[in-house]
């Protein structure tokens, strides 16, 4: 599920087409998860924060390999 959800907010920041927009999605994700564990601190783990960020990747990796090959098949 955090996998999805990294997936889903690498896409939409992806889709504003903003270098900017797509970075500060990347920080808030890190500020958000750090306030997660810092309020609850006794059960803190970073797994999810390393899957999250992989979502995050894969959904911005994915966003550019669609728009390459919408590119080269418009191009044939």
């Amino acid at each position: 599920m955090v996998f999805i959800l990294g997936l889903s907010l690498g896409v939409t920041a992806l889709f504003l087409r903003s270098a900017v927009a797509i970075a500060v999605v990347g920080l808030l994700i890190l500020v958000v998860f750090s306030v997660a564990a810092i309020i609850s601190y006794p059960d803190f783990h970073l797994l999810p924060l390393l899957i999250a960020l992989a979502g995050y990747n894969v959904g911005i990796a994915s966003g550019f390999m669609t728009a390459i090959t919408i590119q080269r098949l418009r191009t044939v």
